[in-house]
């Protein structure tokens, strides 16, 4: 009897000793297909979030420099207005008096949004020069409306290699006259690294 009761309690001991069966859960995990189609999306979202990001950035560069061309003949303009001799003008000297904005300086250079800006001068009229201006940027700049009443301080604007005045009476027609087209600019407009010129009295 006694064995017996022995070897009923090791059989117990036994059982007991054994791992419990784990409970089987029947949580649902992604396929692989599923997420390749969540990853794709997401992929998607940045992308067209990078594009707005850039386009808004584009078109904040563009208005930009179209300022600053308008503020840059401004504040030369109120500098020189007294005695209408462009002849010592330099980027030196517009820097040195404080003239060109603080956005605009970089070091002992005048700088604008897209690349550099070259000054020059003689005694009746001066030019401002901005280079590496992209295509959307030189059909704007091309297309400014720098008629004010009846006048404009503009004398000329030089788009690459071509250059445009106001014409004299009966020229109109003339192909170099200004005011620019939008069909005129398209042919001297280059996708990169444009140059515009003005010329101001």
């Amino acid at each position: 009897l006694l064995k017996n009761k022995m070897c009923y309690k090791l059989k117990e001991l036994e059982q007991s000793a054994e791992p419990k069966e784990m409970k089987k859960t029947h949580e649902k995990g992604y396929t692989f297909i599923e997420v390749i189609g969540v990853l794709g999306i997401a992929g998607m979202l940045m992308a067209s979030m990078s594009m707005l990001v850039s386009s808004m950035f584009d078109k904040y560069k563009k208005n930009r420099v179209q300022d600053q061309i308008l503020m840059l003949e401004k504040l030369i303009n109120q500098r020189y207005v007294a005695d209408k001799n462009y002849k010592d003008i330099s980027a030196d000297t517009l820097i040195d008096e404080g003239i060109v904005p603080a956005e605009m300086k970089n070091g002992n250079k005048i700088v604008q949004a897209y690349g550099d800006v070259t000054i020059a001068g003689s005694e009746d009229t001066y030019t401002i020069e901005f280079n590496k201006l992209p295509l959307n940027v030189c059909m704007a700049l091309g297309m400014m409306d720098w008629v004010y009443g009846d006048s404009s301080d503009l004398v000329s604007i030089t788009v690459n290699s071509s250059k445009y005045s106001w014409p004299y009476i009966g020229k109109q027609t003339d192909d170099s006259a200004l005011p620019l087209d939008v069909a005129r600019l398209s042919q001297k407009c280059q996708r990169q690294n444009n140059v515009i010129k003005w010329e101001f009295q």
